[in-house]
């Protein structure tokens, strides 16, 4: 068991630091620095707004310095935290759902428990200016591919748009955040389009764990704490329908895939949990029903995203080179994420999909299919797709991770998203790489 306790520590600017002690053997400072937050956005945010964005920090945080080495099976591990909050028995109200929800999202077993924060308030700043801003909607910009196509559809549509980013070193980079935005501003230069920037990382020296499941959390979190100081009861999170429920893709990765952020039963059990704190905000998920590819083709700008969707990052490596990266790109191309988004643009548009953006070509020259690690994602995907499940075998597969809603048009996606992954190996793969798939690829 890992218990973590928590102590208020010094200030980044206004925003509290919080000290992580985990079995009195190892400490980490986690810092939130929200950037120009308070200037632009929020003039003095609620204590509610705080709490959420607090517990999410702190889930995200214990996720990082926890390894799962350091468990009897190398995975699931066992922690129990006492975490300060504001609104005390609000959160004591939601923590068996908080732990559903949670337990799902990084596979381990959590044991939550709350106290007071006392005297000690999350947020301290002398002087707060009246802000008068006009935002309408709230939507995650990850700096993804998805996260582009869903941001372009929302601005679109709408007028007042508050993009919601986050990096912690691993994930997009605010550099890679700008030039996206600026080509969105250029192109909707009349819509009144904002950026919420945060930093949310831990400060120590220790080891720290790759897989990082609870990240995506704190995406929601950011996002729940700007809906609730603006009074907004929506947040809009794309993600396409074949990575939100992401089946395993053979029996080792039942538990180790690699995200379950947009999982329809996380999704449900988490805005349970805030209704049960008190909040009734809706986490909406326009494209659960779409493949990747689709939300390409049905954009409401395809050229736009014609002219940004290289530029995007999918990579499961989060943008960081590894050994045999032999071109500029923030996209390896070949694990499962840059699979599915190389077959997605194919589909949109085969002009598009250029071997040169990417890491590695898909062929048995760049990735070695007799001693290459970079093979096992390539493995893992034919053994999948050459199982050639019937729609009712993976609605029992679906079934086999949680219950869902429309579990007929969710199996029916799926069958449309490894479509296109088979068109797409069909048409781009050499010959030894095609030969891993004894499943009909068109």
């Amino acid at each position: 068991m890992f218990k973590v306790q928590i102590e208020e520590s010094d200030r980044k600017d206004c925003l509290l630091t919080l000290r992580l002690n985990v079995n009195n053997t190892y400490e980490s400072d986690l810092i939130i620095n929200p950037y120009d937050c308070f200037d632009n956005f929020i003039s003095r945010p609620t204590d509610m707004s705080l709490d959420v964005l607090y517990f999410t920090s702190i889930i995200y945080a214990i996720d990082k310095i926890i390894q799962r080495t350091d468990t009897y099976d190398n995975w699931s591990r066992d922690i129990e935290v006492v975490i300060p909050v504001r609104n005390l028995d609000c959160w004591n109200n939601a923590k068996d759902t908080l732990k559903l929800a949670v337990d799902f999202l990084t596979s381990d077993n959590w044991i939550f428990n709350f106290r007071s924060l006392g005297d000690i308030s999350y947020f301290e700043k002398e002087e707060t200016l009246d802000l008068n801003i006009s935002i309408d909607k709230i939507c995650l910009f990850s700096g993804g591919l998805d996260s582009l196509a869903g941001a372009i559809n929302l601005i679109d549509e709408n007028n007042n748009i508050l993009l919601i980013s986050h990096i912690d070193g691993s994930g997009s980079s605010s550099k890679l955040h700008h030039e996206l935005l600026s080509n969105i501003r250029t192109e909707y230069n009349q819509k009144n389009i904002r950026q919420s920037f945060f930093h949310v990382y831990t400060k120590d020296s220790l080891a720290h764990e790759g897989t990082t499941r609870g990240r995506s959390i704190l995406f929601h979190g950011i996002a729940l704490f700007h809906a609730i100081n603006l009074g907004i009861n929506e947040i809009i999170t794309p993600e396409n329908g074949v990575i939100s429920i992401n089946l395993p893709l053979t029996p080792s990765r039942t538990c180790s895939n690699s995200t379950k952020t947009m999982h329809p039963y996380f999704i449900k059990k988490f805005e349970e949990a805030l209704m049960l704190i008190g909040l009734q905000i809706q986490i909406n998920n326009p494209y659960l029903l779409k493949t990747k590819g689709e939300m390409l083709v049905e954009n409401r700008n395809p050229d736009l995203i014609q002219q940004l969707a290289t530029k995007t990052l999918s990579c499961s490596h989060g943008g960081g080179h590894t050994p045999g990266w032999h071109r500029h790109s923030l996209n390896c191309g070949y694990c499962i994420p840059c699979t599915i988004r190389r077959a997605s643009i194919h589909k949109f548009n085969a002009n598009l999909d250029k071997c040169t953006d990417y890491g590695h070509k898909l062929n048995s020259q760049e990735i070695n299919l007799s001693i290459h690690e970079k093979r096992l994602d390539l493995l893992a995907l034919a053994y999948f797709l050459n199982k050639e499940l019937t729609k009712d075998e993976l609605k029992r597969e679906i079934k086999l991770m949680a219950n869902i809603d429309n579990i007929d048009n969710v199996a029916d996606m799926l069958l449309r998203s490894y479509a296109e992954i088979k068109q797409y190996v069909y048409d781009k793969a050499d010959d030894n790489i095609k030969g891993l798939f004894t499943c009909q690829l068109v």
